[in-house]
């Protein structure tokens, strides 16, 4: 698959009992409207029946969606358990100081107010619903195809049988996909990243991914439910039959080879 705009899908991917995840199936992405003609059409290509936008309202506002055919779900992923949007927007950041960002402390605050809600969403309930509901191929997307993209993406390997470390493999390939805006990035803060010993891990995360920050939601999970089959049963009202329903229907045996 050509990588543009963090296009890729989850396919491949081995699970804990050997089978792999059904490709074809799972896509995963940056923003639409950020795609040229030639990507929509090579999107358009993989007869996607179901798109879920993990965006803000202001961000689907100021970049709809372009149409690719696709039954269309707008559910903001970034909210409390209620559903109502967390705002961390720069306009909240206005009145910290630049020691004060790119120290340990606010690090860790900001990571636990982003990466240890986001599991919990309602939005990823939705995507389960359809994802049980069998309406596949699906899409999902936030505006990099990064944080809210990749805790989606992370939650879907679970629930097929991958393990951990696959979940979390995947969360970092971000980083190969998103690597030139990355160093452009990191390039034209050089002169924070000589002030502070934590800002070059810190400012990695505005173009492209921690691992920290999705181990955290990890350990968030267990934290509350103890292990991942109580948070699917809890979270999504999937038990031990429909975990198995979804592992039958979207993984396969390895093909032998020849």
């Amino acid at each position: 698959m050509r990588p543009f705009n963090n296009f890729r899908q989850l396919g491949g991917y081995e699970t804990k009992d050997g089978r792999i995840v059904k490709n074809d199936v799972f896509y995963r992405c940056g923003a639409l409207a950020d795609m040229n003609e030639a990507e929509l059409q090579e999107v358009r290509e993989k007869k996607i029946r179901t798109l879920f936008d993990f965006r803000s309202e202001a961000e689907v506002e100021k970049k709809p969606d372009p149409d690719i055919g696709a039954r269309y779900f707008h559910v903001s992923a970034l909210t409390d358990e209620a559903g109502n949007e967390i705002d961390l927007s720069p306009e909240g950041m206005k009145n910290i100081s630049e020691a004060q960002m790119y120290s340990p402390e606010y690090f860790e605050r900001f990571l636990d107010n982003f990466y240890g809600t986001m599991p919990f969403s309602p939005a990823y309930k939705i995507m389960f619903r359809e994802i049980q509901a069998g309406q596949t191929p699906i899409l999902f997307h936030c505006s990099a195809g990064k944080d809210r993209t990749g805790i989606g993406a992370m939650l879907i390997l679970l629930a097929l049988g991958c393990s951990e470390e696959t979940a979390l493999a995947d969360y970092m390939k971000t980083n190969e996909y998103r690597k030139e805006k990355i160093d452009a990035f990191l390039a034209a803060n050089q002169r924070v990243i000589e002030l502070y010993p934590d800002a070059k891990d810190i400012l990695t995360g505005f173009e492209g991914v921690n691992r920290k920050a999705a181990e955290l939601s990890l350990k968030k999970i267990k934290a509350r439910y103890g292990d991942y089959g109580t948070f699917f049963r809890i979270r999504f009202n999937l038990g031990e039959e429909e975990l198995q329903y979804l592992r039958d229907r979207y993984t396969e045996k390895r093909k032998s080879r020849e």
